[in-house]
């Protein structure tokens, strides 16, 4: 997507992705990009309207998000994420296309004792990401994060 000023978010000449922001208060590429995903998906992304601890929680996925993008690790398309694992994990550089949840994205949770947090969780990411919940496991955190905070998203919203 090109930003208002017809930039690509791709890297510039200094090294680092082209941002839209303007100098004048205007956002930078990376949060439109947010911005966009959290509104195709309905997803209330008003940090005026959060609690403080909401409102960090809620910073800290969006940082995580913005900085993807910028890394040229992640491509929002209207409900669409196309994820591309970092080079910490065994599959670095695969690209992950991450579906807006459903029913049987929440189903893949049961059966899993309620001690057992971790492997629910794992089951539904991996359902998101169309991937058995072993290759979730075998993920670097750095990845594992962001795919948890895509659903945190959508869990809260």
């Amino acid at each position: 997507m090109l930003d208002k000023d017809g930039n690509t978010g791709e890297p510039s000449e200094a090294g680092g992705a082209q941002s839209a922001d303007d100098g004048d208060g205007g956002i930078s590429f990376e949060e439109s990009e947010f911005i966009a995903y959290c509104g195709a998906n309905e997803i209330d992304c008003d940090e005026a309207e959060m609690g403080e601890e909401s409102r960090k929680d809620f910073e800290k996925i969006k940082q995580r998000f913005m900085k993807a993008v910028s890394e040229k690790r992640l491509v929002a398309d209207g409900t669409k994420l196309v994820y591309t694992v970092s080079k910490f994990s065994e599959t670095a550089g695969e690209k992950l296309a991450i579906s807006r949840p459903r029913g049987r994205d929440l189903m893949a949770m049961d059966g899993f004792k309620d001690t057992q947090q971790a492997h629910k969780f794992n089951a539904f990411l991996a359902s998101l990401a169309g991937k058995d919940k072993s290759y979730i496991a075998r993920l670097d955190i750095k990845d594992r994060q962001f795919l948890q905070d895509v659903g945190i998203l959508f869990l809260t919203a």
